[in-house]
């Protein structure tokens, strides 16, 4: 929902302060102060999206709760669902009231145990296993595979993208959004070493590489969402008999 608002502003006197304090910095260039904004501006913006997490709960976190109901408009209670990267195992357990299956792969051990001891259904499974390892000795065939900001953390996204493929009839991919704010750009423009959402990510798409990328692959892109700053698509495989 967006806002309403008056013309007249309440005051916030941090905005006062921090705006005078900046009209002190005459000595730096357009360019160094621009890049001085930018670089605060992502701290800020990484702390208060970590510190979201621990005030909402999973259910209620805006954006746990959206990505949700995206998925749940694609998944059914008869179909069998592999979670890539599953972690705590919170995504793949609100997956298992509304299919007929979970499976949870994550290569981080300690995730997959405190998973594990979270959450208990009996159609739930998780599982500790890289994801490459896993889809090469799976015999399984599933009918949803979860990429849940999983393909920005590897070398080669498309190669991964096609190892899921013969597995599956259905894939959900879900990634931040480099273009969710034109800041993000200007940080590309002006070098600036902060221009990541996570240091693990080898990628940062924008939204035509993505869509790119999974045209590549062979996957039809059915439905997409570009919202609080992430990008979500589902995509069906060959698999899918129209």
């Amino acid at each position: 929902m967006g806002l309403h608002l008056k013309r007249k502003k309440e005051r916030v006197y941090l905005l006062t302060l921090v705006y005078r304090l900046s009209k002190t910095l005459f000595f730096l260039s357009n360019k160094k102060k621009m890049s001085l904004f930018l670089t605060l501006e992502w701290i800020f913006d990484r702390l208060a999206n970590e510190e979201s997490f621990k005030y909402f709960s999973y259910e209620k976190h805006p954006l746990r709760f959206h990505t949700i109901k995206f998925i749940q408009q694609h998944i059914n209670s008869s179909e069998y669902v592999l979670d890539l990267g599953s972690g705590y195992g919170d995504m793949s357990n609100k997956i298992a009231e509304f299919s007929k299956k979970v499976v949870g792969v994550d290569y981080v051990s300690g995730d997959v145990e405190i998973a594990k001891s979270r959450h208990q259904k009996e159609n739930l499974e998780f599982v500790f296993d890289d994801a490459f390892d896993f889809l090469n000795e799976c015999k399984d065939q599933f009918d949803v595979i979860i990429l849940s900001h999983i393909i920005e953390h590897i070398d080669d996204p498309e190669e991964f993208l096609k190892k899921c493929i013969p597995h599956t009839k259905k894939i959900f991919i879900e990634v931040p959004d480099y273009d969710k704010t034109y800041s993000n750009h200007y940080r590309s423009i002006l070098k600036n070493k902060l221009n990541y959402t996570d240091p693990d990510h080898v990628w940062e798409f924008n939204r035509e590489e993505l869509t790119s990328l999974i045209s590549k692959t062979g996957l039809t892109i059915i439905e997409n969402e570009f919202r609080f700053g992430v990008m979500k698509f589902w995509c069906e495989t060959h698999l899918v008999k129209r």
